[in-house]
């Protein structure tokens, strides 16, 4: 029987930003120093900013809209408002309609033994091949699903003590997860059930941002840092898998995800800094200083890490040194947690680089020099915090509502694509 799980951490079904500060408060006994008072108070400055100015202001998730690997021109898969995820039509006959929804109003859906309520998505859907399966982490069930991409059925895969946020790395038929309890499970969904190894964190606090899985001449490790500020690199295969590699800590809790490239990976941490580390070793190549704290998913692109920190500002900063690639930030004076999105320019000069800010305005910069292009503001738009994808010319972004809408890209134009009415 499948169920939802009532910890002493319930938040009303959402991610409770309570329980997240104390992570911002906590302060680590470190050999022979303590963390500075001024850090501290910095730390607890950001809370309103992180819990947009209140506590009971807790989003619905913010799971990204994802095109259908196989008909990626006639549908996608897409959260809603209604703590479901939904496959979209995209066809000009059948705009916006319902493929199917998981799970259905009444919680069901075929080849699930009752209602379930996974209550909000905060981890993007990924695909698995090999399986034609679509998997979902609920947020408040703690539940790993597989749903057939025609909608046809569904299973459970993996059922975990706590919750999930982060999103999922998939490998193959192994799919990494990290969950709020401060927990990494590997496991294969063909051999639903039991992890096929799990990695402890021994933390009160928890993983908000996904990890990354890296190629290192220590062999493949996975990269996971939380709201501790810890950053453990996890072995993921032979006998050592499950067991950490190496680990540092910084003097600050870890929100966003970790991205990777070349054998370097890149954290944003609430102590306004952007660290560049060696992959194998976790030894700090560059630090960076931004002007506020650092929650989003870094975008690394032919050797630029673009970047968005709490305040709104906007940094292109070189993969291998740190240094910043533009003469200053682009402000854009709004909380930012999705994604850059990059835009190849059909001349094959400048990229463009897309930027959704929370308030529902969309700005289009020259990714070379950083300077604006076009900006455009979304009317009616609830919280944009999930990822924005690129559909031909269209930006593709939905709000907290789950609420779809369509922005032509060389023009202040937009549609709203689901649901209709």
């Amino acid at each position: 029987m499948f169920h939802v799980k009532r910890s002493d951490r319930e938040s009303g079904g959402r991610i409770s930003w309570v329980d997240a500060m104390p992570s911002l408060f906590h302060v680590k006994q470190w050999p022979g120093k303590r963390r500075r008072a001024g850090l501290l108070l910095a730390l607890a400055a950001a809370v309103p900013l992180l819990v947009a100015c209140d506590v009971a202001d807790q989003p619905d998730g913010w799971a990204a809209p994802t095109p259908d690997p196989v008909e990626p021109e006639t549908r996608l898969i897409a959260p809603t408002g209604e703590d479901q995820v939904v496959a979209v039509q995209l066809l000009d006959g059948n705009l916006g309609s319902a493929v199917w929804e998981f799970p259905d109003d009444d919680g069901n859906f075929p080849g699930l033994d009752g209602e379930i309520e996974p209550v909000a998505f905060y981890a993007d859907p990924v695909w698995v091949e090999s399986t034609d399966e679509w998997l979902l982490a609920g947020y408040s069930d703690g539940a790993l699903y597989a749903v057939r991409r025609d909608g046809e059925s569904a299973r459970l895969v993996f059922d975990s003590e706590d919750r999930f946020v982060a999103d999922l790395v998939v490998d193959g038929t192994r799919v990494y997860l990290a969950d709020t309890g401060y927990r990494v499970y590997a496991v294969d969904i063909e051999q639903p059930g039991e992890a096929v190894w799990t990695w402890d964190g021994g933390s009160d606090l928890q993983i908000w941002g996904g990890p990354a899985l890296v190629d290192t001449e220590r062999g493949r490790l996975l990269i996971v840092a939380g709201l501790d500020g810890r950053i453990t690199a996890i072995n993921v295969d032979g006998d050592l898998a499950g067991r950490s590699a190496w680990q540092i800590e910084i003097e600050s809790g870890i929100a966003g995800s970790i991205g990777a490239t070349d054998g370097l990976v890149f954290v944003g941490g609430l102590d306004r800094t952007l660290y560049g580390l060696d992959a194998a070793t976790g030894a700090q190549i560059w630090a960076t200083e931004a002007s506020h704290w650092l929650w989003g998913t870094p975008l690394i692109r032919d050797g630029v890490i673009y970047t968005t920190d709490l305040r709104g500002n906007v940094y292109a900063i070189d993969a291998l040194t740190g240094a910043r690639r533009w003469l200053q930030p682009f402000a854009v004076g709004d909380r930012i947690r999705a994604q850059p999105l990059y835009v190849e320019h059909e001349s094959g000069e400048s990229g463009i680089l897309v930027i959704v800010a929370r308030g529902g305005m969309i700005h289009q910069l020259n990714a070379t020099d950083g300077s604006p292009l076009r900006q455009f503001q979304l009317e009616g738009a609830k919280d944009l915090m999930a990822n924005a994808i690129l559909r031909d010319d269209r930006i593709l972004v939905s709000d907290e509502d789950g609420v779809l809408y369509a922005v032509l890209l060389g023009a202040n134009q937009a549609v709203r694509l689901y649901p209709q009415n």
